[in-house]
């Protein structure tokens, strides 16, 4: 029978509980980014503030509309649609992905490719922050009102959880190749 370290058995019971609690606090940010407040037009509030709907809104968002009114400058509310859009979409496909990969983080081994697939879906989350910010930048100064919710920074918040986590599971890395552990395949 063999005997573990003290020592080592309490440093690995140390490391999951505080895998569990940074795995809880990005599942937490995450949710919140999604239900949270988001980027909205004033006179088109009707549409909600969730990230599905307001998503929804600047992908049919026309910046030549006649509804922007006659004060605003078309290319900066174009500018500010797409920057909005592209960081609402970026944060919709990281918490798609985070979906998948959150647990890289929970796990003492972690696969090559779910580690992988976690830092794309935080960099993803992290770039949707800027994107949105800097399209409700460009629509207020294009001349249109809009309103900026929290939902940004929880997203900012979880990618950067993340990216964090998915670099430090690399020394957790589990390999399963023939080459790298041939006893596996006796």
């Amino acid at each position: 029978m063999i005997q573990i370290d003290p020592e080592l058995q309490f440093r690995r019971e140390r490391d999951a509980k505080v895998r569990v609690v940074v795995t809880v606090v990005a599942g937490l940010c995450m949710i919140a980014s999604a239900l949270l407040p988001h980027i909205t037009v004033v006179s088109a509030e009707y549409y909600g503030r969730s990230l599905l709907r307001v998503q929804y809104f600047f992908l049919k968002a026309d910046a030549t509309a006649a509804g922007w009114g006659s004060a605003s400058d078309p290319i900066l509310v174009a500018s500010g649609i797409n920057a909005a859009y592209y960081g609402l979409a970026a944060q919709e496909a990281g918490l798609v992905l985070s979906a998948f990969s959150i647990w890289a983080l929970l796990t003492e081994g972690v696969g090559r490719w779910v580690r992988r697939l976690a830092v794309v879906a935080g960099w993803l989350l992290v770039i949707s922050a800027p994107l949105v910010i800097t399209g409700w930048r460009l629509l207020n100064a294009g001349g249109v009102p809009t309103k900026l919710g929290a939902a940004s920074l929880f997203a900012l918040a979880a990618g950067l959880i993340m990216v964090i986590g998915a670099r430090a599971a690399k020394r957790r890395l589990d390999s399963t190749w023939y080459w790298s552990k041939p006893d596996l395949i006796t």
